[in-house]
Formats: C-alpha cells, structure tokens, sequence
C-alpha cells in the first residue's frame, strides 16, 4: 500500500463573492502537494502494468516543478532514481522539494522549456532512461477524464441535491494542457453547453497569440500550447503575475486557503469570467500548496 494510493478524492469548495461563486478543487491536498500528483501517478502505474521500468531505473522529465515533485515523491516511494530538467528560474522551495526527495535536478536558462524539454529527450535517448514526456503524453488527459471530471460532477451534484444551479464553466491555467483537455471534456459531457476557459500568464500570452515571456506563475504559460485544442476552448483568459500573486495572498487571508499563484490565476480569471459573461458558477482548480512559493510571494 502506497501513499500515492491515496492521490485524488480532493475537496470541492465554494469561493463566493459578490453574488459569483467560483467552485476551488482543492488539488493541494494531494500527498504530494498538487494536481500533478494525478498525471505522475497515472503515467508511473502504467508504465508499471506493461514492465516498461522496473526498480532501480531511472526515470526523467522536463518541469516547472510541481511535477517534478510529484514524480521524485513516487520514485523514493518506489525505489526508482529520478532525473529532473528545470529552468533555473523556478522557485527555491520547489527545488529544495525536489533534492528532499532524493531527484538530481539539471537546470537550463530561465524561461526555456523548449531547452529543458530537448535535454529531457536528448538524455532519455543517450542513456536509456524512461522519458515521462508530460508535454505530449496522452495519459496526461486520460487521467483527468477518468478521476478529475468524475469527482467534480459527483462533488457538485452533491452540493446542489435540488438542482437549482448548475456550472457554467470550467476555468484552469494551461502547462501541459492535460487538465483542461480531460476534466473539461468529462464536464462539457456532463453538463451541456458548460464553458472551457484556458488561463494564461499575461507576460507569456502564446494562446492568446503572443511571444512566450518570463513571468511569475510557475507552472503555467511554459511556451507552447502542447495538449491544448484551442478549438474547443471558448475563451483564453489572461492574467498577470502581480494579480495572481495577490488573489494567493486574499485566499489565504479571507478563505484560509493557502494557495500557490497559478490557483490565484485560476480564481481571478474564473470571477472575472462569470462578471463578464453574467454567469454566476464556475468551476476551477486550487493547483498546489502555497508553501513552495514563500520566496516569490
């Protein structure tokens, strides 16, 4: 029995605010401390049912960090060795996280994912190890499809027996992508005309068409679209890191969720969607625990 059996089965809580409620899947109380807990242990038991690695391999993967933590936890838990690539500029905590946990971090120039990215490869490729590939793995979605959806739609029927309001939206930043792509097409299945609204840091607006940029929301806007199908996504929402930074710190003081900045991107982009839309329940995704980000907030 393992610690990571006990990945999923969040809360959902509701944000309410002037008349707008924002429904937080609370994906920080992960035991590893995020939503990329589900996608790690997901690609890992899988490659584990077809004897793709076995103990004592090493496994690697490119990061922002919340991954990367998420797979360093199962590797001790397993006994595998862990090789993560990160860009230099991702928070301290995150990095100590991940050296905690036994995982030899490999870092490239801040901001380049597309670097990060092709070391990963590159070093999968020369030495034989197991290439997690986040970026562009299909169990990235599945795994959202088959557990995140799911316990949204039971978690808020529960809360609404009578029916007599349903969500309008369904609101996450994007990384991989792999969250909205398979949570929002469960719920879209679910919940009929409902909105999907990627969110993206302002300084690194590539869905929305710009150039990728150096900004402060770890773990969203890495510079590509990656599992993202803009088709389906009915508005691209976004925010900067000093508002996301502070819609963090007003969880944390006025609901006692302490939260990371890409969470505080998720509630701001949400609240601002159903003003603008005159919507009144949206769905989003508390991504990871605030602790790992002392040093930026």
């Amino acid at each position: 029995m393992h610690l990571s059996n006990n990945v999923g089965n969040t809360p959902l809580v509701p944000i309410t605010m002037g008349g707008y409620t924002v429904w937080g899947k609370c994906e920080f109380m992960n035991p590893g401390g995020s939503v990329k807990d589900r996608m790690a242990t997901y690609i890992i038991n899988d490659a584990e049912m077809n004897r793709m690695i076995r103990k004592g391999d090493t496994l690697i993967e490119a990061t922002s960090g919340n991954t990367g933590i998420a797979f360093a936890m199962l590797a001790a838990e397993r006994g595998y060795k862990m090789k993560i690539v990160m860009p230099e500029n991702m928070s301290e905590e995150r990095k100590q996280m991940l050296k905690f946990y036994g995982a030899e971090l490999i870092e490239v120039e801040a901001g380049d994912f597309d670097e990060a990215i092709a070391v990963r490869d590159e070093l999968a490729e020369s030495e034989g190890w197991f290439n997690c590939n986040q970026f562009h793995n299909p169990l990235n979605i599945e795994v959202h499809y088959k557990t995140t959806g799911p316990e949204i739609n039971s978690q808020f029927r529960s809360a609404n027996a009578d029916e007599t309001y349903w969500p309008q939206a369904f609101v996450a930043g994007t990384g991989t992508g792999g969250t909205i792509m398979g949570a929002g097409k469960y719920l879209q299945e679910q919940f009929p005309g409902m909105s999907l609204v990627a969110v993206e840091p302002e300084e690194s607006a590539v869905m929305s068409g710009f150039e990728p940029g150096l900004h402060g929301i770890q773990g969203i806007g890495d510079g590509s679209k990656f599992l993202v199908d803009l088709q389906k996504i009915e508005t691209v929402k976004t925010v900067h890191t000093n508002c996301a930074r502070k819609v963090a710190k007003h969880l944390a003081l006025k609901y006692g969720l302490f939260v990371g900045i890409s969470a505080g991107a998720n509630v701001k982009a949400a609240f601002e969607y159903l003003r603008d839309h005159d919507k009144k329940h949206a769905v989003t995704i508390l991504c990871d625990r605030g602790e790992r980000y002392l040093s930026c907030l």
